[in-house]
């Protein structure tokens, strides 16, 4: 038992004599094999994630043609109630121009909001931009 508590004491001192790269070596290993791991469960919780999700987003999509499908057989029926009045081809370019405006409109609404969006959020970041230069100072070259 003796002999085997030196032998234990001997590897000690051994590895206590390695030299500093070999071990900087060893924690950058260990380092990177950690990263790559936690990368690696990170992948497959957001595989996970995404499998719990993957019916809501099936439901989602088939709603979503649904209705599409509805709204161009809406436009069909309207053309149709126009053509008792007018002819066919001037109800069917009658419905496609108002459904352009329309969609021109939300369009630019849409565009406008982002605008308005994107400009709110830079307006908040610089504020606190300048915090961080008023705390660390002039930015030096």
């Amino acid at each position: 038992m003796h002999a085997r508590a030196q032998q234990l004491g001997h590897v000690k001192r051994a590895s206590r004599q390695r030299p500093v790269a070999e071990v900087l070596a060893d924690v950058l290993y260990n380092l990177q094999e950690i990263l790559r791991a936690e990368i690696r469960l990170a992948h497959v919780q957001a595989r996970t994630e995404l499998r719990t999700f993957r019916s809501a987003g099936a439901l989602i999509v088939v709603g979503l043609l649904g209705g599409l499908l509805s709204a161009f057989f809406l436009l069909f029926a309207i053309v149709a109630a126009l053509s008792f009045v007018i002819p066919v081809w001037i109800a069917a370019l009658l419905v496609a121009i108002v459904m352009a405006v329309v969609c021109a409109v939300l369009l630019r609404s849409g565009a406008h909001l982002v605008r308005s969006r994107a400009d709110e959020a830079a307006a908040s970041v610089k504020p606190s931009a300048e915090e961080s230069t008023a705390w660390t100072g002039p930015p030096t070259e």
